[in-house]
């Protein structure tokens, strides 16, 4: 049977938090999302298999710009750094209608705004996220720390849940140590779900480079994410209980992850304002089409 022709969707591979191809991390973009549903939106992000598909519509709020909405190979989310990072780049090189000098996004997290800096020519636009501020709960960590494969030890800082996106902040003594981490991810999935925590971030505070003020690992095995290149959803609450433990001193910052996996990034985090924000840059590396 011959198949009937379809308007193809267009399709844009993209690395965050770099400029370097096929560094940071990397997420699918679907700039005409509207005309999909839930159900394909998911059958589109398990086939490309990446950790976040973001899929940009027009807006039913009409205090909102555009419409964002993220999956994870096996479901949806609330708020993805990266993802955003890399559509908010796309709609950039697109010359998009959607776009503003300050953007809202409708998303499942309510209205965010993202601002986008203009960079040098050929250097990419800095996108930055605007998110609310969080608190933070301490837990036990035994048996994570069991799931993880490291010696719970008397330390400094204990770990603690955020209140913004129920990720346990993890920390760790050294990045030898931190790079060493071999968890059991069904064991660390099952903790985290049954917990009702989205994701484990692991850090420490010795870095590869001097400019940097932490180190992270991040791992959420129940989403479809053994472990996430580069998390900037998760790099405001890991700055703010830094600042707010004494750990931090200044309020602008560089957080280093991805480097054990061979696809280093770098997210900015910005605490200066009333209300904190993280951003970064991006990089296409492949566009295409999807047919349905």
């Amino acid at each position: 049977m011959t198949r009937l022709p379809v308007e193809p969707l267009p399709a844009y591979w993209v690395d965050a938090f770099t400029q370097q191809p096929f560094t940071g991390n990397p997420a699918v973009v679907i700039p005409e999302a509207e005309r999909l549903s839930a159900t394909q939106m998911q059958q589109i992000a398990r086939e490309v298999n990446c950790s976040e598909t973001a899929f940009i519509s027009p807006p039913t709020d009409p205090q909102a710009d555009l419409e964002l909405r993220w999956f994870t190979p096996a479901r949806e989310v609330d708020l993805c750094g990266h993802a955003t990072v890399a559509a908010l780049h796309t709609l950039v090189d697109l010359n998009s209608q959607y776009l503003q000098p300050q953007t809202m996004l409708q998303t499942r997290s309510g209205l965010l705004a993202v601002e986008i800096e203009t960079k040098e020519e050929n250097k990419g636009a800095l996108i930055w996220l605007t998110v609310p501020a969080c608190q933070f709960q301490p837990i036990q960590a035994a048996t994570l720390s069991a799931a993880l494969g490291v010696e719970l030890t008397s330390r400094d800082l204990p770990s603690v849940v955020d209140s913004l996106n129920q990720d346990v902040l993890f920390p760790i003594a050294s990045l030898a140590e931190l790079h060493a981490l071999k968890p059991d991810f069904p064991t660390l999935g099952a903790i985290a779900q049954q917990q009702g925590w989205r994701g484990i971030c692991a850090y420490c505070l010795e870095t590869i480079e001097s400019s940097s003020s932490a180190h992270l690992r991040f791992f959420a095995p129940h989403y479809g994410i053994a472990e996430d290149p580069v998390t900037g959803s998760v790099s405001v609450p890991l700055a703010s209980y830094l600042q707010q433990t004494g750990n931090l001193h200044q309020p602008r910052l560089i957080l280093e992850q991805g480097d054990c996996l061979g696809r280093s990034g770098r997210v900015q985090v910005d605490l200066s304002g009333d209300r904190p924000r993280f951003g970064g840059q991006a990089v296409t590396v492949m566009r295409g089409e999807l047919y349905l």
